[in-house]
């Protein structure tokens, strides 16, 4: 069994779909259910299913927080807007970060560097937002008079 596609396409699961859509009732299905479990698996069985199951929602959960990642990264992207054409990029990567503007726009634009997408981490994150925050400080106090 090399993942729980595989599970389910066995005899054993296929019959107890088989007569769960038979079934009228909740008890109904809950025997059936009962009935299925007492099912005696191998030790192999067992350890391959157990194996399976936990390499499923590993490979799932990695899924979940890349997806998350783009999220954040989508977000970002989607309240910076226009800024670049406001404010200099150069600036703000030389400035508050000591990286050149290609790092910050690669990471602002999710850019593959290296075989990965270029994302900022957490620090980098709130290390941005306080620049942002900085640059607005500065320009909200300038009096020209």
């Amino acid at each position: 069994m090399h993942n729980i596609i595989d599970y389910m396409t066995e005899p054993r699961f296929k019959q107890m779909m088989v007569d769960l859509s038979k079934a009228n009732t909740d008890e109904e299905i809950n025997d059936i259910i009962r009935q299925h479990n007492q099912v005696e698996l191998s030790e192999e069985e067992k350890q391959r299913y157990s194996d399976t199951v936990i390499s499923d929602f590993d490979t799932i959960l990695k899924k979940i927080d890349e997806d998350i990642e783009e999220l954040k990264a989508d977000r970002i992207r989607e309240k910076m807007g226009e800024l670049d054409k406001a404010i200099s990029f150069a600036y703000i990567a030389k400035h508050y970060f000591g990286k050149s503007q290609s790092w910050l726009t690669q990471r602002l634009n999710g850019s593959r560097v290296n075989g990965k997408e270029a994302r900022f981490n957490k620090s980098e994150v709130m290390q941005l937002e306080e620049a942002i925050h900085d640059l607005g400080r500065k320009l909200s106090s300038l009096t020209l008079l």
